[in-house]
């Protein structure tokens, strides 16, 4: 079958995206993924026998600055630059001392005119000058914010749907594949007018994601209509995890949707120093891995507390950080004064994660309870801390639970309590034959929660809605 699946994002991180799609093409589908292009992608690429398109994004909001700054002339010299510009001539021109008493007030640099030789006092020139640029500045500013901040959050969806649908349309497929709510509207009405099937593939509860910009009332509401008009017209659905998937079901009144884990490939990981010696860490400290991205809402700042409590320790932040976050963290982590025992490292290629975590001690999947997405998770990072053979500390929450203390993998906890976070590491560093034993556990948990495994109900899943029968024992 010819496949299409949507995606929105610029496809570089997505590596739930990358397995599926490399699944569906190994089981001898024609497979194609949609995204959008940034400035570290390309339009067009193969990978792993599966193709990938990506539509260059112009929303309106965007089209619209741009008119209005041609309309006053300042496409190509941003206002702040037309300053700069004025400053470097200053700095150029020959410079003379005036009186500080003087009614210009400091130092003055003259300027000569080449068409009538007049001279200008620095004074004069900026005193003309500068408050036409300032009212420029602002002016805009208060455009950008008002075309860019409050359209753009409804409009950029649109533009997506409406560049990745012409492109789709080029090439129909026998199945659309939505990745996430963002993606479902644009899957569907491919999906009917081309008398396709439809999979919706829920990464996470979107109406309870901590991302929704607003949040408000009439958000939700609108979030909650459009998936449930849409997740009742799918074929297929599927999500990451248990608890997400009940409350699917029963939020939408639909079959519970098929669960396919998002955990990596079975491979056999030695233990390694990796870590430690690109960091330089001492041999005495153990190390304490986060994976994952670094930003608010993460429970960061309650793990950097958690080194207060505990000796000889480091924490590494394995991941992509976001440059607005990283400052903040790092202003957090000097006034705790833990400088020096927090590392930022990576983001590394999503199949080395695993080798680079089996040179720590201990995996962090401690996420703060900020909603329902994050209380009912199953993070793709738990289970890479596991198949690299970490013993990990979590956060008390049902699916999370459930496996660190059902496997044995480790210890939950409250993730808002620094002092508890670090009790549970500290119970797993202070006795040997506990902290092996974990990782034994780990290691032969690995054998169960791999793609190998999770793929197998995708690949029959597929089948099923080519008309096949397959042997959908696991």
């Amino acid at each position: 079958m010819k496949v299409c699946m949507f995606v929105f994002n610029e496809l570089n991180p997505d590596a739930r995206v990358f397995k599926e799609a490399k699944t569906l093409t190994e089981a001898g589908h024609d497979v194609r993924v949609i995204g959008f292009l940034d400035k570290a992608t390309v339009p067009y690429e193969e990978r792993d026998g599966f193709r990938i398109n990506r539509v260059a994004l112009d929303p309106i909001p965007v089209k619209a600055l741009r008119l209005v700054l041609l309309l006053v002339g300042f496409v190509k010299k941003p206002f702040s630059s037309v300053w700069r510009e004025s400053k470097s001539i200053l700095s150029r021109a020959d410079v003379d001392e005036v009186p500080v008493d003087s009614p210009k007030g400091h130092v003055g640099a003259s300027l000569e005119n080449a068409t009538d030789n007049r001279r200008y006092s620095a004074g004069d020139f900026v005193s003309v000058f500068y408050p036409l640029v300032m009212i420029r500045r602002l002016w805009y500013r208060i455009l950008r914010w008002l075309l860019m901040k409050v359209p753009y959050i409804y409009l950029h969806y649109p533009d997506y749907y409406f560049r990745s649908f012409r492109l789709a349309r080029q090439e129909p497929a026998d199945v659309y594949h939505a990745h996430d709510l963002n993606t479902l509207p644009v899957a569907w009405l491919c999906s009917r007018l081309s008398k396709a099937k439809l999979v919706y593939d829920s990464h996470e509860l979107w109406l309870d994601r901590t991302r929704i910009p607003p949040r408000s009332n009439f958000n939700r509401f609108l979030v909650k209509r459009i998936e449930s008009f849409l997740i009742r017209r799918t074929d297929a659905n599927i999500t990451v995890g248990e608890s997400v998937g009940r409350e699917l079901a029963e939020r939408y009144h639909i079959i519970k949707p098929t669960v396919i884990l998002n955990v990596p490939p079975y491979r056999s990981v030695e233990r390694s120093r990796l870590l430690r010696v690109d960091i330089g860490i001492p041999t005495d400290d153990r190390i304490i891995l986060y994976i994952g991205i670094i930003n608010m809402l993460r429970g960061l700042e309650e793990a950097v507390q958690s080194l207060k409590y505990l000796n000889h320790c480091r924490l590494v932040l394995m991941g992509f950080a976001y440059e607005h976050y990283v400052p903040v963290l790092e202003e957090f982590i000097a006034k705790e004064g833990l400088t020096g025992r927090v590392h930022f490292f990576g983001p590394v290629p999503f199949e080395e994660v695993t080798r680079y975590a089996a040179s720590a001690d201990v995996g962090l999947v401690a996420y703060r309870n900020v909603g329902l997405s994050y209380y009912y998770s199953s993070p793709n990072k738990l289970f890479e801390c596991v198949a690299a053979g970490l013993p990990v500390v979590g956060s008390n929450f049902p699916d999370l639970k459930g496996i660190i203390e059902g496997y044995n993998l480790g210890v939950t906890c409250d993730p808002d309590n620094p002092k508890e976070i670090a009790d549970a590491i500290n119970y797993i560093l202070s006795d040997e034959t506990r902290y092996n034993e974990m990782r034994r556990n780990a290691l032969e948990a690995a054998k169960i929660f791999n793609w190998e495994n999770e793929s197998r109900k995708l690949v029959v899943l597929y089948e099923g809605l080519n008309g096949r029968l397959v042997d959908a024992a696991f």
